[in-house]
């Protein structure tokens, strides 16, 4: 099994804040993450979508193209507060062909830094 590392950062909602080519057809059995949050303000909201598509399908409904997502929510009354996040492993099944891109995408209320690892087994 080989793995292959997909890692973005920022402070707002974006598309494509970070992208990377499949080497070689494959099927992703298990995808790894990892989130770190540091917010500033209460009533922060961090939904990361990882997905085929180069512009951001969170919240859609019948979006094909998502392959994994997170939402991360906090209501604390604390500036600059570096928040526990959790890891977590989504066992999945999915077919890709060789060049095709994985995006991260970001829907951000509040303000708040956020950092996700992406570990894709495959």
């Amino acid at each position: 099994m080989r793995t292959l590392k997909l890692y973005g950062t920022g402070t707002a909602t974006a598309n494509a804040v970070a992208s990377v080519v499949i080497p070689s057809a494959s099927t992703i059995r298990a995808i790894q993450w990892s989130v770190i949050l540091d917010s500033i303000t209460d009533g922060v909201l961090v939904q990361l979508e990882l997905s085929r598509s180069s512009s951001r399908e969170t919240n859609v409904n019948g979006a094909q193209q998502c392959c994994a997502e997170i939402a991360l929510a906090s209501n604390f009354v604390t500036s600059g507060l570096a928040q526990p996040t959790p890891n977590g492993i989504f066992h999945v099944s999915l077919p890709f062909a060789q060049g095709q891109i994985l995006y991260t995408h970001a829907l951000i209320t509040g303000t708040v830094t956020y950092h996700v690892t992406w570990l894709l087994h495959y």
